[in-house]
């Protein structure tokens, strides 16, 4: 599979399962705390691997690939913490989650800023970073908030997080099939053809 390809599915990956996630979360606001933790902790094993994934398909770029494995290796930890201890009370959780919206946010904050001469479409992994701190951030001002409230904060999060993440694997997509600054051109016969 081509490097390009490989950063495609990866964001891909990553843009879905955080879309999964925010569905359920804005779909049943009204789960307990012991069902939103666990599934919070599955969203966060999956970010985690996909993170971890993605920091050996970079390890050539030293930074990028640390960043990643740090904000993965932190995401494996939150999922085994939140599935390991099933009876959190709504004030853990929204501790941990926001603890990991923030230096999560934080890693890709600082992996954006260092690559951005590599990487196409810097601004959307920004936003990405922006949204994951503001989240946190949010979650930390109201730590007396239940279940429906963190539901809510962290379903959104995901959704916004989640289209910015397939955004960018679709921009991914369409620099790499060369699709990118194509537009309509007119042939020799005159009919109009997308490409």
């Amino acid at each position: 599979m081509a490097e390009g390809t490989k950063a495609v599915w990866l964001l891909g990956a990553r843009g879905a399962a955080a879309v999964v996630f925010g569905v359920l979360a804005l779909l049943w606001p009204q789960l307990t705390v012991l069902a939103l933790a666990l599934a919070f902790g599955a969203y966060a094993l999956v970010d985690g691997v996909i993170l971890l994934g993605a920091s050996w398909r970079n390890r050539g770029e030293r930074w990028s690939a640390l960043a990643c494995a740090a904000a993965g290796a932190l995401s494996v930890v939150t999922a085994m913490v939140t599935s390991l201890w099933p009876g959190l009370t709504a004030l853990a959780l929204v501790v941990m989650a926001g603890a990991w919206a923030v230096v999560t946010g934080c890693l890709e904050l600082w992996a954006a800023l260092r690559m951005r001469g590599e990487l196409r479409h810097a601004w959307l992994w920004l936003a990405s970073a922006v949204v994951s701190v503001v989240a946190g951030v949010l979650l930390w001002l109201r730590p007396d908030a239940g279940a429906v409230v963190i539901s809510l904060v962290l379903g959104v999060y995901a959704l916004v997080a989640g289209g910015v993440w397939l955004a960018s694997a679709w921009r991914e997509h369409r620099a790499h099939t060369g699709r990118e600054h194509r537009s309509w051109r007119r042939p020799a016969s005159g009919a109009r053809v997308a490409h």
